[in-house]
């Protein structure tokens, strides 16, 4: 009886593929909580924020829903909200450089995904006696488009690396 894969394993995959491709590039994804209140003229006034690595998140969220909670017993009418918005560090400094390595991860995640279908794919067919790997348009289909990402990626990769080294020059 074949296994069934649950509904969110997809996503998961994705995710861990998406991980696999930020250690490589050896990004770490803050994220920025601004608190705002919005005055009676409709003005937002910026009252807190944290900048925080993501995965701090899951221990100290707490602390965000405590500072809410704070500020809406400090500001009873001034309505109290927040926003939430992620942003890549690379080597510890924010180059501003976020979509292009947000890109580049999901494209490198994206290629993993489509590795590990092929590697079950031909798992799958391993026993099959007429299964022949190099006639099988589908797999090469795949295959084709797998290596063409790849050089796509190695592309975006050395765009990036000469974006960076152009801010550096510009610096200085």
């Amino acid at each position: 009886m074949a296994q069934e894969v649950g509904i969110g394993a997809d996503a998961l995959e994705f995710a861990k593929a998406i991980a696999k491709a930020e250690k490589e590039l050896k990004l770490e994804e803050y994220v920025r909580i601004v608190f705002y209140r919005r005055t009676e003229s409709g003005e937002s006034i910026e009252i807190f924020r944290y900048e925080i690595p993501k995965h701090f998140i899951d221990r100290w969220g707490w602390v965000i829903q405590w500072r809410r909670a704070k500020l809406i017993c400090k500001y009873p009418r001034g309505r109290v909200y927040d926003t939430f918005s992620t942003y890549y560090l690379q080597d510890g400094k924010d180059w501003g450089f976020t979509a292009d390595l947000k890109q580049l991860v999901a494209l490198k995640g994206k290629i993993t995904l489509q590795e590990r279908n092929v590697a079950k794919y031909l798992a799958s067919k391993q026993g099959e006696l007429f299964f022949d790997k190099e006639n099988d348009a589908m797999l090469q289909k795949v295959l084709a488009k797998v290596e063409r990402a790849k050089q796509n990626v190695a592309e975006a990769e050395q765009r990036l690396a000469d974006k960076v080294e152009q801010y550096k020059r510009e610096l200085l």
